[in-house]
């Protein structure tokens, strides 16, 4: 009970002074003697609020960046577009905010200002990485680092290399991300910067959950919770409250667990943050779900679907691309301007440089008339012969300077038309990639619908339950499944989404993978061997490899039979490192071996009625020729198969031990 009081207590002091803040700022509102300092005001009551109260931010942003836009203030605008996309961001309204930050961006270029393109570019890249698209958000980011180095803005490269820690953690690089995560922390201390510390400390102890002991990331995020408390940042304590919760869980702590999720739970509800709700709910679910509590499980499962709904809504998807499209395309609208006005100015200088070839024309024909009536005397013709071979020569000089400048035009004119012919392949690969989502991704999502109605229309069974929570997972493993798969095939096809060659430890990538699918493979009794030795290196991509063995590992778990075996192998011949899965599962008949690695996408069933997409094998046979391999398959019908992909071996060796920065 004292507890409670202390704690009841300490939120209403945080609160007193947050109304402390926002009454003074208040008062000072009508004060102000300029729309300048309303706007002042207007933003950092939306900066105020966003730590506790979206919606409130949101109004007081909107705001502000009305009076300033009113007022013709470009850089209250564009501060107030900054801090209003962030209100947007926290809603989970990517689309609003992506809108709000490419003004902002507009706005600071037409000004001359870096402050505010180093924020807009940092905010654009936070939205394409929300998005997943990895490759525009490291470009924003790389373009607001330079500019914060070459002004020595501490506080924004902090921010910025805090979001390549987010990039290099979702692409698994835990060491580097943790090398970024670390730089920024030391960046924000020596500023004195207690808001952005606590991000980096809660990314910090969330990346030590992946280095074998994640019970070292709780004093980080302890630390997070505490500098959140003092900077009244809400948003961040809920999600350091989140990753306690996670790692409780992970090393068997469920009580712990649970105590801290429903601490984030209740936050998150009270921002009315469809993205913040879904979140914790979906941690609360999964507690649950551990705990074998299915009745809870269930209910907070229910609250992760209704707010994930929310967020992936198709016509917010299609502004967010309409946006980005619309900038991209006003940039090479104004290249091609600049281009045209450019191609002009060459051809006013053709035309005087003609107008001069023919005056200088006329100028050697009275030349030669001179010659001609100055011939009694040969010191005169030759000196005038000499003059008209200067003449000819300086001729010759500027004949050669036009034709050099007609072939760069030309030049220019094939750079223009190869631009716009790749607009037009990547507004075709578009539509390509919206039809293939829009009539793939529809089945699993009816089907996760009818299985819902059929849970909510009558009272169920705890039997029952349990076999529509198993009808839920292989319908979600299939909709995932079918997700990256397209997700992985779209980056592979986009411009941006270039071939990384570096050398990679077959071993260390087979055991990795292993790993992975061995939670799949116990399932059925399946026993998964790792029979690749060390020391072997390819010179390939990490990424596409790992996609690659993933697949044919969980195709061996998906046609072995109960209690069967998955043997991954290593042969090394020519300069060629080959990789074999192989199992003793049911095999492929003759009839569905011609359709592998094609365009036709065709599906079975595994040995335990398992669902796939029909992607995988063909986007494996695509990303491994992208690596300058090859891949091919010998099986026979009911006595198994074996996929094997040959890549080129490194000169490099890589050791197996890692080491922690």
């Amino acid at each position: 009970m004292r507890i409670i009081l202390l704690l009841l207590l300490f939120l209403s002091g945080r609160l007193q002074a947050q109304n402390k803040l926002v009454d003074s700022l208040l008062a000072e509102l009508p004060k102000a003697k300029t729309d300048s300092a309303r706007v002042m005001i207007y933003c950092n009551l939306s900066k105020l609020y966003v730590l506790s109260d979206a919606i409130k931010a949101k109004e007081y942003g909107q705001a502000a960046e009305a009076l300033a836009k009113a007022s013709g203030l470009a850089h209250g605008r564009a501060k107030a577009l900054n801090i209003l996309g962030g209100a947007h961001l926290v809603m989970g309204e990517y689309d609003r905010a992506l809108g709000c930050y490419y003004t902002a961006l507009k706005i600071g270029e037409q000004i001359n200002d870096t402050t505010t393109l180093i924020s807009a570019y940092i905010n654009v890249g936070n939205i394409y990485y929300k998005l997943r698209d990895t490759a525009r958000a490291v470009k924003n980011y790389t373009i607001a680092s330079e500019l914060a180095l070459k002004v020595n803005d501490k506080l924004r490269l902090s921010n910025v290399y805090n979001n390549l820690g987010n990039v290099y953690e979702d692409k698994t690089d835990y060491r580097q991300a943790l090398n970024y995560y670390r730089l920024a922390v030391g960046l924000q201390e020596e500023v004195g910067d207690k808001k952005n510390r606590a991000v980096s400390l809660l990314n910090i102890g969330n990346v030590l959950l992946y280095f074998g002991q994640p019970e070292d990331g709780l004093p980080y995020l302890f630390k997070s919770v505490r500098l959140n408390e003092e900077v009244q940042n809400d948003m961040i304590k809920m999600a350091a409250l989140g990753k306690i919760a996670t790692i409780y869980r992970a090393i068997g702590n469920q009580e712990k667990a649970l105590k801290y999720a429903k601490q984030s739970l209740n936050m998150a509800l009270k921002t009315e943050s469809s993205k913040k709700i879904a979140e914790a709910s979906e941690l609360m679910h999964t507690i649950y779900a551990s705990m074998k509590n299915y009745e809870q499980a269930y209910e907070y499962l229910t609250l992760f679907n209704q707010h994930q709904e929310i967020l992936n809504s198709e016509s917010r998807k299609k502004i967010e691309s309409e946006i980005t499209a619309q900038y991209e395309t006003e940039q090479k609208e104004l290249e091609n301007q600049n281009l045209k006005a450019q191609r002009e100015k060459q051809a006013a200088e053709i035309s005087h440089q003609q107008n001069t070839l023919i005056l200088e024309g006329t100028v050697i024909l009275l030349m030669l008339v001179v010659l001609v009536v100055l011939y009694v005397s040969r010191q005169r013709q030759k000196t005038a012969f000499t003059d008209l071979q200067r003449a000819h020569h300086l001729m010759q000089v500027q004949q050669n300077e036009i034709i050099k400048q007609k072939n760069e035009i030309s030049s220019q004119a094939v750079v223009l038309r190869e631009q716009n012919e790749q607009l037009e392949q990547n507004s075709c690969f578009k539509n390509k990639v919206f039809s293939i989502i829009s009539h793939d991704l529809r089945g699993p999502f009816f089907s996760f619908k009818g299985i819902l109605s059929i849970a909510q229309s009558k009272a169920l069974s705890e039997s029952k339950v349990k076999q529509i929570f198993e009808l839920l997972g292989k319908e979600m493993d299939v909709a995932m499944s079918l997700l990256d798969n397209v997700l992985i095939w779209a980056k592979a096809q986009l411009e941006e989404s270039y071939v990384e060659f570096e050398p990679v430890s077959l071993h260390l990538l087979t055991e990795e993978n292993i790993k992975q699918v061995r939670s799949y493979a116990e399932k059925k009794s399946i026993k998964v061997v790792n029979k690749v030795t060390e020391g072997t290196t390819a010179l390939t991509d990490k990424e596409r490899l790992n996609f690659v063995l993933r697949n044919l590992l969980m195709n061996a778990v998906k046609f072995s039979y109960q209690g069967g075996e998955i043997r991954v192998e290593l042969k090394e011949q020519n300069g060629k490192a080959t990789i074999t899965v192989s199992d003793d599962g049911r095999g492929i008949s003759s009839g569905n071996l011609s359709k592998l690695f094609t365009d036709r996408r065709f599906t079975t069933l595994g040995t335990s009625e398992e669902k796939g997409t029909g992607l995988g094998l063909m986007l494996c046979k695509e990303l491994v020729e992208s690596c300058n391999g090859s891949i091919r398959v010998e099986s026979e019908e009911g006595k198994g198969s074996v996929f094997s992909v040959a890549l080129p071996k490194a000169k490099v060796h890589v050791t197996e031990e890692v080491k922690l920065v």
